[in-house]
């Protein structure tokens, strides 16, 4: 490991003599980035050569961007308003033909995805964040629970708010080290105040990390703070998804009885808690395949095995930070969304055991995942890189950690053709383009399927179906 680490230093060292310095940290940040979109996109090559539209997109996003145009920006889903996800409804169908709606959602869902990567790579460069860093970009990557994720429209709402929120527990962490302001330019705030705005009504994830940042922020100076406004003032707005979402949403059971039912079943909860927040340290569903047939006690201490471990990386990167209370806070949050979650879930009547089932949920606990693999892979490095930690128990115990979690590691992204049944009992997969191409043929507009089940399709509307038909002539 020591070897491997001397010849990187002496490949980079080799190369910023050679070139620039600027122009070296810009191919290196590019290299990266890309070398990051290759692997991610070799997790399931069909998705991004044959995109098609994916559950929400058709039959929630393009049906109301075409009943309703612009005022479809101002509809909820789910609570949220997935702004980012109506603009991109909204400008398919009036400057596109149905033929490009795949290909265009899919290009903003790689977009929403890269985003954070280059927020990081911009710290970085900016001496706001440390090389280190970049070794986040693994569970970035090859997070294990990603069936649910993986570039769809949908679910870019995990993505896109994330590069904001980076850049926001940067420009705290630059605050409090006493080093001028990054982001000075009028046009790069225009932009950071942007971006923001549309992160912050994209959904709830943006308000759950940022709004505690704000906080904290203020604590010092014992006073909100509300400068920088490109900052702020998103933060302030995002703040509008929570009350959407909890205070104007009814669900059959109340906060306190759904406590109650969860605290009488103590072995659901530790099933959820393996599932969902620990199996994926681990690797992914293959751990939880064999932790969940064993007795209680065992799988329990597992468990208090795996937080240990957690508990003692976390204690390994925080003493090498200039404010490790940005740390604890971003792990708070993590907590707070998955925990909100599973009581979201029983408020709505979910049946207790369906809240164990694999990738149930999955898009709450992904900033869960991706935190602490990013912690466990930081603390390994920074002992095994000083040669009085190297031989330690801690280090040996993330190095046994980082095997099993190789060894267990399961890619979960699936296809994701739509097959049904004809009349013959033929079973058969249902194409896009194909249903694009018999709706021209059709004197009377049809459902055009997009996902499984009854619920996922939409209807072209008389504009959309004539710029389709157009551009077949």
């Amino acid at each position: 490991m020591a070897t491997l680490m001397q010849q990187i230093q002496q490949f980079r060292q080799s190369a910023e003599r050679r070139l620039p310095p600027r122009l070296h940290g810009l191919l290196v940040s590019a290299a990266l980035i890309g070398l990051c979109a290759l692997a991610y996109h070799l997790r399931r090559p069909s998705v991004s050569l044959a995109p098609t539209l994916y559950a929400e997109d058709g039959s929630v996003f393009l049906q109301q961007a075409i009943d309703q145009g612009a005022g479809s920006l101002l509809q909820l889903y789910a609570g949220y308003s997935h702004l980012l996800q109506r603009i991109s409804a909204l400008t398919a169908v009036n400057l596109l033909s149905p033929l490009a709606y795949p290909g265009f959602f899919l290009l903003v869902a790689w977009g929403s995805w890269l985003l954070p990567l280059v927020s990081v790579e911009a710290l970085i460069a900016s001496n706001v964040f440390s090389r280190l860093m970049r070794l986040a970009y693994i569970p970035y990557v090859f997070y294990p629970y990603a069936g649910e994720t993986y570039l769809n429209l949908p679910n870019a709402y995990i993505f896109f708010p994330l590069g904001f929120i980076l850049i926001a527990y940067g420009a705290v962490a630059q605050q409090g080290s006493g080093r001028p302001e990054a982001f000075r330019s009028p046009l790069l705030k225009g932009l950071l105040l942007s971006y923001g705005l549309v992160a912050a009504l994209t959904g709830p994830f943006m308000a759950i990390y940022t709004i505690p940042l704000l906080i904290f922020a203020g604590l010092r100076p014992r006073r909100l703070p509300i400068r920088p406004l490109w900052l702020s003032l998103p933060v302030l707005l995002s703040s509008l998804q929570l009350y959407f979402s909890q205070l104007q949403t009814t669900y059959p059971l109340s906060t306190t009885q759904a406590l109650a039912r969860l605290l009488t079943r103590p072995a659901v909860l530790l099933d959820w808690f393996t599932v969902h927040l620990i199996a994926p340290l681990l690797g992914g569903y293959k751990p939880w395949w064999y932790l969940r047939d064993l007795p209680d006690p065992l799988q329990l201490l597992a468990v208090l095995g795996v937080l240990a471990l957690v508990v003692l990386a976390v204690r390994v990167v925080t003493g090498r930070m200039g404010q490790p209370a940005l740390l604890y806070l971003a792990i708070f949050s993590t907590l707070v969304l998955s925990f909100s979650s599973l009581l979201v879930a029983t408020r709505r009547g979910v049946d207790l055991k369906m809240l164990s089932v694999e990738d149930a949920g999955g898009r709450f606990f992904y900033w869960n995942t991706v935190l602490f693999l990013s912690v466990l892979l930081i603390a390994f490095v920074l002992l095994a890189r000083e040669h009085r930690t190297r031989q330690s128990t801690a280090c040996r115990a993330l190095a046994i950690w980082l095997v099993l979690t190789l060894v267990f590691y399961h890619n979960n992204v699936v296809p994701r053709p739509i097959v049904f049944i004809t009349p013959t009992g033929e079973m058969r997969t249902l194409e896009y383009a194909d249903q694009l191409r018999d709706l021209c043929g059709s004197p009377q507009p049809t459902l055009i399927q997009i996902y499984g089940g009854p619920t996922w399709n939409f209807r072209l509307g008389e504009r959309q179906r004539a710029r389709l038909c157009a551009a077949r002539s």
